[in-house]
């Protein structure tokens, strides 16, 4: 299992190395993807290039501390999951990278957790960091459903949240994959309940995309009640959620 573990995760580093280095310096490859599905060209940099580049030092951390290359793939994951609704969206069916790309991310992400359960508690880091049941358990639950009341509010976008996707240059071909981020994170905090260092993942996982939705509107100079409420409200739940009920 080491081999295999060893052989994929080298193959998804040198992809995603690629990966940054593409969109990182602006090649013409994801410029013109970019410019077919009405992705913001300032986006190849931050967030799409950062993304890459930190899923490849997740990935190569990930060889000593097994949950953060869990956390590293299935970033990934999320990642050609929300590329292949890009295309979709815009009714591109060149979607073979996108394809191939998520392809790549699972299995990396199914041997990586696999070599980690075969490991000393994934390298000692719940044992040592993660409770054995969320304490206090009621704020994750008061987060799921936060979660899940913005999913259902996110499949068709009401008002305030439409214009909150707007307002940040949100490409309207990623508006429909949002709801499924929040319903992926709500059952990622509900399992959290029983298996915590799922639901420290998760909350970690927000954590990461709320500090994403402030720099997205601190950049678009979004400076009102979608920044205020929104989103660093969120964020500073998520913080307290993943401190205070997982960590010990």
């Amino acid at each position: 299992m080491t081999t295999t573990y060893l052989t994929v995760t080298l193959i998804a580093s040198i992809a995603a190395l690629g990966g940054a280095v593409l969109n990182l310096t602006g090649h013409r490859i994801p410029v013109t993807e970019a410019q077919r599905l009405s992705v913001p060209m300032e986006w190849l940099r931050f967030p799409i290039g950062v993304a890459y580049a930190l899923g490849l030092l997740g990935l190569l951390v990930g060889v000593a501390v097994p949950a953060v290359g869990i956390v590293a793939a299935a970033g990934f994951v999320a990642l050609f999951v929300l590329a292949i609704g890009a295309h979709v969206r815009v009714g591109d069916r060149s979607l073979g990278r996108a394809v191939a790309g998520l392809a790549l991310a699972s299995a990396t992400l199914l041997v990586t957790a696999t070599w980690a359960a075969g490991r000393d508690d994934l390298g000692g880091v719940v044992s040592a960091y993660v409770n054995d049941l969320p304490d206090p358990w009621w704020p994750v639950v008061v987060l799921a459903v936060i979660q899940i009341g913005d999913a259902a509010m996110c499949f068709k976008p009401v008002g305030f949240i439409a214009q909150c996707f707007t307002d940040v240059g949100l490409p309207r071909a990623l508006w429909p994959v949002m709801p499924w981020v929040k319903v992926a994170a709500t059952a990622g905090l509900v399992a959290g309940l029983w298996v915590p260092y799922v639901g420290a993942l998760t909350s970690a996982a927000l954590v990461v995309y709320f500090v994403c939705a402030v720099s997205a509107h601190v950049r678009a100079r979004d400076f009102g009640r979608n920044l205020a409420l929104n989103a660093t409200l969120s964020l500073v739940m998520c913080v307290a959620v993943f401190v205070f009920c997982f960590l010990r």
